[in-house]
């Protein structure tokens, strides 16, 4: 905060590096290079001073500018240095570890965050006391004395009003209110500082930790987003209002102190209203936080299954599963919604009862009072209002208290538990002789327990399970995994030796260890025993790919400085020279989240790139050429592997024996060990596992186009589609609904929020509820105004006897009791109609945005989710739809309450004194330039507060997901820092908007200040024409609306910025264009369409977008049903494209596709959809059962599912099962193996039992008995149906009737074969060879010469699954 701070001047780098022997590593280097070299706004809270620090008024020339027009978007919002992410998150790290070290058995981390802010705290909770005693006196000494001055006014010697009295009076009322409001915003400024100090540490040291660890364990990285967001912010509101909780409720001690001392014990019956109220709110309380706990709960169970559907949104569309899906996450959100309507109940009523217990305590005091015949006057019964009054703010800080501090604890026992969990070493010991570059002796290695690896490979390909962490199976026909808490898959005996410079060639089946040794190597799995040592440092060359959300020049720099010689080399031998020429902006082309305007196999090569830029001892490349074609994999292995990395040592997972026969050695792997290390010939003739292997094997290097490469002709370009897949004129992903903008949220916004909540005749019955509860409580005041008017007036007997009149003693007693218990009654009552109302009507209203929003979303057309980064989707679903059920109802309720309240109390006062009407129009105009002027400000920097956020969420995810190539390019450091500097902007975002509203409270405060005075001062002039009980309600009401007003404009605020989470939500349900509606039956196809699988392209030309190259052009071809088609071309051709336009995932731009003679284009998208069938290269399974899976639908018997599982060969393996069809399933299916899930894939789209069939690689990533044993199963079950197969091993297309070859988004087919010859006579299954093809034959090229290049993982859409 301002003090001590504001006087730091931060030293330079180098004097801070001259001092001591401790030399600032690069990172904080940069850090302080960049803090001292960039001043933004938020920066200024360091150099004001303290009057403008607890005041605000240092925000006031943003809000200002932003009036005038002249804002735009701030380019630094970073936060002070003091509150940054890098300097906090480093003093709560040594605290952390000094909390383990002492309490090693029970670390707390809520302990640790309590010391780490004890001071500031204990300093805010002392400022706050200050401002309760400033707020006690007012009511206690000054209300007391005024009114009575107006009951005993003091007079002058010569008998006239001493007005000088009263003056001093109210001077003094008007220091102590002062004082009081700068007090109450010192309290927040030091505690928003805190706040942002405690939410940046502990994120970033969660997220430090999470980076330096193997694995995450058994959470996503939608998990981690969510946490971030969600708990982020809780953890925010928890300590900044920790002082108001801590102090609050002391008020009600020193409250029952001064009403004991002035009405005396009848006072205890107020007391008692508010220790009934008490017990009353700590029961909510409970009540709110385990509803509360569900909650969170069960959002993060939605959130779970939204992060699952979109990442396979591909995959849900091609099978018409939206609906399904809506169904699902519909179910969840039913369930979600039962816990926060609880909830809800809970916090409305405690909103509720706090706000009647002054009205109820006074009116039990005054009751009493009657009861036993005692008096009361004016002066201390409104002094007793307004204390009762000041007390409510202790019992208001019950609920508010329960709920933050109970989300808050949630919070850290989340990240606790991450904190708790193992990191990793990356420091391997070296070998005792430099010739060896890796060396392992009886070496045991296991997978990080739970899920490891999970975000990094979501589906395994080349090696099962082992690209995600459980790897428990070795063979494709093996046991399902149970669910265990240690994976039983380990690498067990390993003895390796691998010298300096040697090409290493690594081969096995499905789930063999292959990657699980190379994950062994850069240190991802744990060393349980044995020795390991590793010469220099190795770097991976993951299978999926990690892409950034940068240019593809910073993907293959991947954060190392430019080395131009090397950096061209890479590309030029990563074969990406033509791909860039083809892009929009060459190297500086902007590629979008996980490269989703990249194909596979621009993705692979990029990746490839960036570990040859790499400058490492040890290269380890991980099935790299299974989403390359063969013709540029040739190329790559060549010039990358056996030239650029000469002189390396290179670990190369592969299965094609052309490659491994090149290789120094072979490592071949079974069952985890290592079964065999020689050259390709030896183990061939002597290990029976590895000639098994290639018995199975197809060759993919035998066929024509390897006798006449095209490579005399032409260069071959691989990819020049990528036009099709980037963005066109712009790289930047579309952030239309990211709105920057100073505009008003419209009033559609409002209409749409009321709209949804049921309508305006609901919302006017809400409103109605709410007059007639405050009016109730006005009423009641106004009542013992009167009361106390009419009580005490001179009465003369009819005996002419003058007495003074008692609460006890006067002829209409009976009347004012009865009307005043009547007005607790309706007060009670309408209070709990109106939280009941309200709470259904918030709660319909956030449902319906959710569900309309998902429905949008679901039904989208496919080219939303290629151009929408996955962590802005989610933020709709879990941020901005957590302000609409919890933050903005509350913000409405606040709002709606006050405002009828503030109107109430204004129109009391000017029916006590007309004058204040006049008195009050500079005041009025005030506020409008306040309320109307400054709101432009407010609601800029919520939503530069909102942007802020999708960088912060996607650099998480997308991190996260690529955790084991970070840590061998040992890149953790650069990332950890890029998170402290998103952090920081949006901690700078953040704090600025919370001192914008800040500072207007302030402000507001001090108007009503204004209003008080005003007040105070009528009743000093106006002394003896206006009655004690009247001047004393004016002055109570005043005095009440001092925190009333400020809460009630600035709940009005929020409740405007809450908006623009409404406002992005009805964004996506209003501007998504979605896909056909399955509701038209004008649409709908015949029941028995399709009667068989005939398909005619006619003359289709599709592109991905508008200003695209085209992806097929001019395509057409027919083929009959029954037929079993191939379909090859190299990557980027446009084969993927093939089923993208039949199954209309684009729009076709001409010509038209007509399935079993009815034109597709006329028929509604789903139905077509549910006729086909598709299995694609990588296997999408979803948290559930195995019964799920198979049949998501449900509309299959058991007998069925077994009947199909047989037939799978899998029948046996689900049956040794105990849960059987309901064993339980992992997200992603991490609990079985890549054959496997595979296999259940297939077998569910064999279930469609559908006419056509496309299989889009998916087999690309098996060995060769796995894919084996697919195809015989696929050419079983689709005997009399259309197949089409898509596929870079060519001995899958042996037997097909037809060949269809794609090049260049154009497209040949062979005819049939004739009944006794082969299609390709050299496309036979070869024998495993041990030599290079021979030199290109010069015969003429065969339409055979353009099947050559096929790529297992490419999707030339621009976001494969």
């Amino acid at each position: 905060m301002s003090g001590g701070e504001e006087d730091f001047d931060p030293p330079t780098v180098s004097e801070i590096n001259g001092k001591g022997s401790h030399k600032l590593d690069d990172g904080t280097e940069a850090f302080i290079k960049k803090e001292l070299g960039e001043a933004s706004i938020c920066a200024k809270i360091d150099d004001i001073g303290w009057l403008s620090f607890i005041s605000f008024a240092w925000v006031f020339d943003y809000l200002w500018k932003a009036f005038r027009g002249k804002v735009d978007q701030p380019t630094s919002l970073s936060c002070s240095i003091f509150d940054s992410a890098n300097v906090n998150m480093t003093r709560l790290e040594i605290m952390w570890k000094e909390e383990l070290k002492t309490k090693p058995d029970a670390p707390s981390l809520f302990r640790v965050i309590l010391r780490f802010m004890k001071y500031r705290l204990i300093f805010a909770c002392f400022i706050f006391s200050l401002c309760l005693i400033f707020g006690f006196i007012g009511p206690t000494c000054l209300v007391r004395g005024l009114i009575a001055f107006v009951e005993k006014p003091a007079r002058n010697p010569d008998g006239t009003v001493d007005y000088f009295s009263g003056a001093v009076i109210v001077g003094i009322m008007f220091i102590v209110e002062i004082s009081r409001v700068l007090l109450y915003g010192a309290c927040w400024a030091v505690s928003y500082r805190t706040g942002i100090r405690v939410r940046g540490a502990v994120l970033a040291l969660m997220y430090k930790h999470l980076m330096n660890s193997r694995s995450l364990r058994n959470m996503t990285p939608a998990e981690i987003v969510n946490v971030c967001a969600n708990d982020g912010q809780r953890l925010f509101d928890a300590v900044t209002f920790a002082p108001l909780v801590l102090i609050g409720p002391f008020v009600l001690v020193g409250g029952l102190g001064f009403l004991l001392k002035v009405i005396g014990w009848p006072s205890i019956a107020g007391i008692l209203v508010f220790i009934v109220f008490d017990v009353i709110q700590a029961a909510l309380g409970i009540t709110m936080v385990r509803f509360r706990k569900r909650a969170i709960a069960k959002t993060e169970a939605r959130m779970n299954l939204m992060g699952e559907v979109i990442r396979s949104v591909r995959i849900i569309k091609m099978n018409a599963w939206e609906n399904l899906f809506v169904n699902r996450i519909t179910k969840l959100r039913a369930e979600e919604q039962q816990c926060l309507k609880v909830a809800g109940y809970a916090q409305s009523l405690a909103i509720a009862s706090g706000t009647i217990v002054p009205v109820v305590a006074t009116i039990a005091t005054v009751l009493v009072i009657v009861a036993v015949g005692s008096d009361l006057k004016a002066s201390d019964a409104f002094a007793a209002i307004t204390v009762f009054f000041v007390m409510l703010f202790g019992i208001r800080m019950i609920p508010y208290g329960s709920r933050y501090l109970a989300e808050a604890l949630q919070s850290v026992r989340k990240i606790q538990a991450m904190l708790l969990s193992p990191t990793f070493d990356p420091a391997i010991p070296m070998p005792r002789t430099r010739d060896i570059a890796i060396q392992m002796k009886n070496a045991r290695f296991v997978w990080d327990i739970v899920e490891p690896e999970k975000a990094d490979k979501p589906e395994s390909t080349e090696n099962g399970t082992t690209e995600n962490g459980t790897a428990p199976n070795t063979d494709e026909e093996a046991t399902l995994l149970e669910q265990t808490p240690r994976p039983d898959f380990a690498l067990d005996q390993i003895n390796l030796t691998i010298n300096r410079g040697e090409l290493i060639g690594i081969c096995g089946s499905v789930g063999s260890g292959k990657t699980s040794l190379l994950h062994a190597i850069v240190g991802q799995l744990i060393p349980e025993s044995g020795d390991f040592a590793l010469g220099g440092g190795a770097v991976l060359a993951a299978q999926v790919p990690i892409i950034l959300n940068q240019t593809v020049r910073d993907n293959i720099l991947f954060g190392l400085p430019m080395n131009t010689q090397r950096y061209y080399r890479a590309i030029q031998a990563a074969q990406l020279s033509k791909d860039l020429e083809a892009m929009p902006k060459n190297e500086q082309t902007e590629v979008g989240e996980r490269g989703v305007t990249l194909s596979g196999g621009q993705r692979a090569r990029i990746s490839l790139a960036r570990t040859l830029y790499a400058t490492k001892d040890v290269y380890l490349l991980d099935d790299v050429f299974s989403s390359i074609d063969k013709n540029v994999a040739d190329k790559i292995f060549a010039n990358a592997v056996k030239d650029f990395l000469s002189d390396k040592t290179v670990l190369l997972v592969t299965s094609d024996a052309e490659y491994l026969a090149q290789c120094d050695r072979i490592v071949y792997m079974s069952e985890g060990r290592i079964a065999g290390i020689d050259t390709h010939e030896k183990l061939i003739g002597e290990n029976d596992g590895y000639k098994e292997f290639f018995e199975h094997y197809i060759q993919p290097t035998q066929y024509a186009s390897r006798v006449s490469s095209p490579d005399g002709e032409k260069p071959v370009i691989e990819d020049v589609n990528e036009e099709k897949e980037t963005t066109g004129s712009t790289d930047k992903l579309a952030d239309d609904e990211e709105d920057y903008g100073l505009a008003n949220v419209s009033k559609s916004i409002y209409a749409e929020y009321i709209l949804a909540a049921g309508g305006f005749a609901i919302f006017s019955v809400v409103i109605a509820a709410f007059i007639i509860n405050v009016a109730s409580g006005i009423f009641s005041t106004y009542w013992l105004s009167k009361w106390m008017n009419d009580v005490h007036k001179d009465v003369k007997a009819p005996n002419g006897t003058v007495y003074a009149q008692t609460f006890a003693n006067q002829p209409d007693l009976s009347f004012y009791v009865i009307v005043y218990t009547v007005s607790l009654f309706v007060l009670f009552f309408t209070g709990l109609f109106k939280a009941m109302m309200f709470v259904k009507v918030s709660l319909q209203a956030s449902t319906n945005l959710h569900n309309r929003m998902l429905t949008t979303v679901m039904y989208a057309l496919t080219n939303f989710f290629d151009i929408t980064p996955t962590g802005r989707i989610l933020n709709r679903f879990s941020k901005d739809m957590d302000e609409i059920d919890v933050k903005l109802p509350f913000s409405a309720e606040a709002m709606l309450q006050n405002v009828i309240i503030c109107v109430g109390f204004l129109a009391m006062i000017a029916w006590v004194f007309p004058a204040f009407l006049i008195a009050s129009l500079p005041l009025f105009g005030t506020f409008a330039l306040f309320f109307l002027c400054f709101r432009a400000g407010i609601r800029s920097l919520k939503r530069t507060e909102n942007i802020s956020r999708s960088p912060l969420f996607s650099h998480v995810s997308s991190s996260l997901e690529g955790l084991v190539t970070i840590h061998s390019f040992a890149q953790t450091p650069r990332f950890i820092d890029g998170f402290k500097t998103k952090l920081d902007e949006h901690s700078g975002a953040l704090f600025l908007f919370q001192s914008a509203m800040r500072w207007q409270a302030v402000w507001l405060d001090l108007l009503v200040v204004a209003v008080t005075i005003i007040v105070s001062t009528f009743i000093v002039l106006f002394c003896g024409t206006i009655t004690p009980a009247d001047a004393g309600m004016a002055l109570a009401f005043a005095l009440q609306m001092s925190g009333v007003f400020q809460f009630a404009v600035r709940s009005q605020t929020e409740l405007e910025s809450k908006l623009t989470a409404v406002e992005r939500v009805s964004y996506y349900y209003k501007n998504i264009e979605g896909e056909d509606s399955t509701e038209d039956p004008t649409i709908q196809p015949p029941k028995d369409w399709p009667s068989n699988g005939d398909i005619a392209f006619q003359n289709v030309t599709m592109r991905y977008r508008r200003d695209a190259t085209p992806a097929l052009d001019d395509v057409s071809f027919e083929i009959d049903s029954g037929d079993k088609v191939g379909v090859v071309g190299r990557t980027g051709s446009g084969k993927s494209s093939l089923a993208n336009a039949l199954f209309r995932m684009y729009p076709l731009e001409s010509g038209k596709i007509t399935v079993a003679k009815l034109d597709t284009a006329g028929i509604d998208v789903h139905a077509l959809r549910r006729a086909m069938a598709i299995i694609p290269q990588d296997p999408i399974l979803f948290a559930g059962t195995l019964r799920f899976n198979l049949d998501p639908e449900e509309k299959k018997t058991d007998d069925e599912l077994w009947a199909y599982l047989d037939g799978c060969g899998l029948k046996d393996t689900v049956q040794t099962l105990p849960e059987k069809l309901d064993f339980k399933l992992e997200a992603t299916g991490s609990n079985l193996s890549a054959g496997q899930k595979q296999m259940i894939c297939v077998c569910r789209a064999l279930l469609k039992n559908a006419q056509i069939i496309v299989l889009d690689e998916a087999t690309a990533n098996l060995d060769s008995a796995t894919d084996k044993l697919i195809q015989e199963c696929i050419r079983e079950k689709s005997a009399g149906k259309t197949l089409l197969l898509i596929t870079h091993r060519l001995g899958n297309v042996a037997d097909m009737d037809k060949i269809v070859t794609v090049e260049d988004a154009k497209l040949k087919i062979e005819n049939k074969r004739g009944a006794s010859e082969p299609l390709y006579p050299i496309l036979a299954p070869p024998t495993p060879t041990t030599k290079e093809s021979s030199e290109p034959a010069p015969e003429e090229p065969t339409p055979t010469t353009t099947i050559n290049e096929p790529e297992p993982s490419e999707s030339e859409s621009p976001k494969s699954e």
